[in-house]
């Protein structure tokens, strides 16, 4: 089984989607979904990265690296392919992309049933909490300052 590690490209998308929907990862297709994707390749196309065998993809990685930051914000492989080191050489990849940028750490987002997987890749608990509005006006509404129009 040979693995080969490449950067996304529009093609792909159709089957990420699938992959993330198979994962029970497709929770906001607002953000997710292969639209979204579109958006994310144009931005960040570096760190939207795919594992793939014999041409077909098996899983993604993307991430944003903003000069002081480096986050993972979405891995995900093909159920079938679990289990096999791609999820490792994803992260090994984004990891080294990274670093070449001048990243001197890597953070990721995680379910709570990954956590291990990752304190054995060597990431610690971060006392915080995520939380996410997923529609952004309502936030904007709820932080108007009084005296804007």
């Amino acid at each position: 089984m040979g693995i080969k590690i490449r950067e996304a490209k529009p093609t792909d998308f159709d089957r990420l989607e699938e992959i993330l929907s198979q994962n029970d990862m497709l929770t906001s297709p607002k953000t997710d979904d292969k639209e979204s994707m579109k958006e994310i390749y144009q931005r960040m196309g570096r760190y939207f990265i795919i594992a793939e065998i014999d041409g077909y993809p098996v899983g993604m990685i993307r991430g944003c690296y903003d000069g002081s930051r480096a986050l993972i914000h979405q891995i995900v492989v093909d159920k079938k392919y679990q289990r096999q080191g791609i999820g490792k050489r994803l992260i090994y990849e984004i990891a080294s992309r990274f670093r070449s940028d001048g990243a001197k750490t890597i953070s990721v987002i995680s379910k709570e049933k990954s956590k291990d997987y990752y304190r054995n890749l060597s990431f610690s608990d971060l006392p915080i909490t995520l939380m996410i509005c997923f529609d952004i006006d309502n936030a904007i509404k709820k932080t108007k300052p009084s005296n804007f129009n």
